[in-house]
């Protein structure tokens, strides 16, 4: 599909009343849902990297763990592959009620399934899922220990203050505003307990990119600022900032830089960056080794 006619479909759909539940509609048709192995893979490797970090930086177990997730998203990878890697309380919230129960269902029957392979790339014991169906958010938290709140304002949670000490998101950042994001992360400084720690996956690439071969991971960089806001759906949304951006974003409220893992471009795809024309606010805004940061891992604690 090319990249345009996806924007200009969601544009439209985001004008709907039940935008959501079209829009999923929408990504079920595609076949963007149910997601691949492939996915479900990557997802579990992210979940299994932020409890490593946590473990590292503040030397407690899994079991230990509260974690707070925001942006939870449709189908609960993250959530239920950190049950799996051990983590006994988990507090999600979703701005809009993203969880669909056929979508949580497939997880849990793929995530047993790997489950051996996903042991061995974990390097420890996993928990084994029991696969019948979750289908409310009582079950959600009596089988998981999830407890599941949307809609839910990330930038105004009203959890109590210092009610969690390992927040994470993944892949949620490049989807939000960043006036949005110093929100949610000053949020974030209020629930976190002393000595906890915030880790963030962070996808900076163009997300058209994903179903539009015909263009590069950077190609949304063509773009200034105005053209970018029409195209920009809010079903979509897809801020633009860079590697260099977020980690001011953390340091603005208060956040202390712990670690971070920057993701670089194959040759091929700096080469295309190379041969973008690019806007004239990133060339002057940026260098080109600083552009070509196409994800971003952050861990951060309390100054």
């Amino acid at each position: 599909m090319r990249w345009q006619v996806k924007a200009g479909i969601q544009n439209v759909v985001s004008l709907a009343p039940r935008r959501e539940q079209l829009n999923y509609l929408l990504q079920r048709s595609k076949g963007s849902f149910p997601v691949s192995d492939t996915q479900i893979r990557l997802h579990f490797s992210e979940a299994s990297k932020h409890l490593a970090r946590y473990e590292h930086h503040t030397g407690r177990e899994a079991a230990e763990a509260r974690l707070y997730e925001f942006g939870a998203g449709w189908d609960l990878i993250g959530a239920v592959s950190m049950w799996m890697l051990g983590v006994e309380r988990q507090t999600l919230v979703d701005l809009e009620p993203h969880v669909r129960w056929d979508l949580a269902q497939h997880t849990l029957q793929r995530l047993a399934a790997l489950h051996d392979e996903l042991q061995t790339t974990a390097g420890r014991v996993l928990r084994r899922l029991d696969t019948t169906p979750i289908t409310s958010v009582a079950g959600l938290e009596s089988r998981l220990g999830v407890s599941y709140h949307a809609p839910r304002d990330a930038r105004a949670t009203g959890f109590d203050r210092g009610s969690c000490d390992f927040i994470t998101s993944t892949f949620t950042l490049e989807h939000v505003p960043g006036d949005d994001i110093a929100a949610i992360l000053r949020e974030s400084v209020r629930l976190l307990d002393h000595g906890g720690v915030v880790s963030c996956s962070i996808d900076m690439q163009d997300h058209y990119s994903f179903v539009d071969p015909s263009i590069s991971i950077y190609n949304f960089l063509r773009y200034s600022d105005r053209t970018w806001r029409w195209v920009n759906s809010p079903l979509h949304f897809q801020n633009r900032l860079r590697a260099r951006n977020h980690i001011e974003l953390f340091r603005s409220v208060g956040l202390e830089i712990v670690a971070t893992d920057a993701h670089q471009p194959t040759d091929e795809q700096r080469q295309a960056l190379r041969a973008l024309p690019l806007d004239a606010r990133f060339k002057r805004a940026f260098t080109l080794d600083e552009l070509a940061v196409k994800a971003l891992d952050v861990v951060a604690a309390e100054r």
